[in-house]
C-alpha cells in the first residue's frame, strides 16, 4: 500500500508530528502518527490547490491539518475537477505561459487606464446630476479661495462689462444656462483662467491685466467654454476618482474610496486636463469665435503672450489651473483656423 510522509498539526499544540498518509480503501484516508491511527472519508477532507511543486495542505475534520509534499497520489486519492486549479498549475509549470500571462495582465491594465477609464468617464459624465456638479465645484472653489486666491480688485464696472461679453459669447450654446463668470486676484497663480464642472469660469485679475484687448480675453473664455461644453471637468474628475477605486481593488485597500465625494475636488485640482481635452477645447473655441464674427488668431496671440510670461514652466501651483504650455503647435493651429477657407 502506497504511503506519503507528512507533518501533522493537530490543532491542540504547536508541535508538528511525523506521520504517514495512506488509502486503505476507496474513498478512505488513513493517518498514522506516533502509534495513533485515524481514518477519514475523502469527502470530509479539504486539499489545497495544486500549484507547481509547492507543498500542499490537507485539512482534516476536527483534527487540524497535514503539510506534505505534492504527489500524484494526492490527486488519485482526492480527485478534483476544478479547471481553475488545473489552469493555474499548467501556467506554473510553463515559464513561457506564465510570462505571457503576466505581459497580458500588464497590457490589460495599461489598456484599461489609458482607454477604458476615459471611455467610461465619457459615458458617465452626461449622466452626473447637476447637483453633484455644483457640490464638486463649490468644494473645489472653496479650496482654491482658501489657498490660492483673493477677492478681485477689478472695478465692478469692468467686471460687469466682461461678464456681458461672456454672456454674448455663450448665448445659444447647449449648456448656456450653466455659465457664470467670476474674477479673483491670484498673484501666486498669475495670469490664468479655468472652468469647473458646473460651468463656473474663473479669470484672474492678472490675466485681465496681461491681455492687450478684450478680443484676446474673449478668446480665452471661448476655450474655457469648450471645456464645459465637452464636460472635461466632470470627465477628468470621474476618471481620477475611478483610478482611486480601481487601485483600491487591485491592492486590497478600499479604506479611501468611501470619501470620494469629498476627495474628488482635490483629485480634480491635482490632475489637470489632458492634452486631448485641451485640443478639443481649442477646436471648440476656434469654431465658436468664428461664429461670433471673431478671429481665432486672438487665441494664438494670447497664448504667445502667456508663453512669454510663464516661460516653459508649469503655469501655476495647482495643475488644474494651468493649461499645458502654450506650444507652437497650438498657436499655429489658431492661426490656421483664422485663415479664410477655400
Amino acid at each position: 500500500m502506497s504511503q506519503l510522509d507528512a507533518t501533522w498539526y493537530d490543532g491542540r499544540g504547536s508541535r508538528g508530528r511525523a506521520s504517514r498518509l495512506s488509502q486503505p480503501a476507496a474513498n478512505t484516508l488513513r493517518l498514522e502518527s506516533e502509534g495513533m491511527v485515524l481514518e477519514f472519508a475523502v469527502a470530509e477532507v479539504d486539499l489545497s490547490p495544486r500549484l507547481g511543486s509547492m507543498p500542499r495542505t490537507l485539512r482534516l475534520p476536527g483534527e487540524g491539518h497535514l503539510d506534505l509534499a505534492d504527489s500524484p497520489l494526492l490527486d488519485q486519492w482526492i480527485p478534483t475537477s476544478s479547471r481553475i486549479e488545473a489552469a493555474a498549475h499548467w501556467l506554473e509549470q510553463r515559464r513561457s505561459a506564465a510570462i505571457g500571462a503576466a505581459l497580458a495582465t500588464v497590457l490589460g491594465v495599461v489598456f484599461f487606464f489609458q482607454i477604458g477609464l476615459p471611455w467610461m468617464a465619457n459615458q458617465l459624465a452626461p449622466a452626473v446630476p447637476p447637483a453633484m456638479e455644483r457640490t464638486i465645484t463649490r468644494q473645489a472653489m472653496a479650496l482654491i479661495d482658501r489657498v490660492h486666491t483673493e477677492p478681485s480688485k477689478l472695478p465692478a464696472e469692468r467686471r460687469a462689462q466682461l461678464q456681458q461679453q461672456f454672456a454674448v459669447l455663450v448665448a445659444g450654446l447647449p449648456r448656456e444656462g450653466d455659465f457664470r463668470l467670476e474674477f479673483r486676484s491670484a498673484p501666486e497663480l498669475g495670469p490664468n483662467a479655468f472652468a469647473l464642472p458646473d460651468g463656473l469660469v474663473v479669470v484672474t485679475d492678472e490675466l485681465v491685466e496681461l491681455v492687450e484687448s478684450d478680443d484676446e480675453l474673449v478668446a480665452v473664455l471661448a476655450h474655457e467654454a469648450g471645456h464645459h461644453e465637452h464636460r472635461h471637468g466632470m470627465r477628468q474628475a470621474l476618471q481620477s476618482s475611478a483610478v482611486v477605486v480601481v487601485a483600491g481593488f487591485l491592492f486590497g485597500d478600499l479604506s479611501g474610496t468611501g470619501s470620494l465625494s469629498v476627495s474628488i475636488p482635490v483629485l480634480l485640482l491635482e490632475s489637470g486636463f489632458s492634452r486631448r481635452h485641451e485640443r478639443e477645447a481649442d477646436e471648440f473655441a476656434f469654431a465658436l469665435l468664428k461664429r461670433r464674427g471673431r478671429s481665432p488668431a486672438d487665441f494664438g496671440t494670447v497664448m504667445e503672450r502667456l508663453a512669454k510670461h510663464h516661460g516653459e514652466q508649469d503655469m501655476g501651483a495647482v495643475s488644474y489651473l494651468s493649461t499645458h504650455p502654450a506650444s507652437a503647435e497650438r498657436i499655429e493651429a489658431a492661426r490656421r483656423a483664422a485663415q479664410p477657407q477655400d
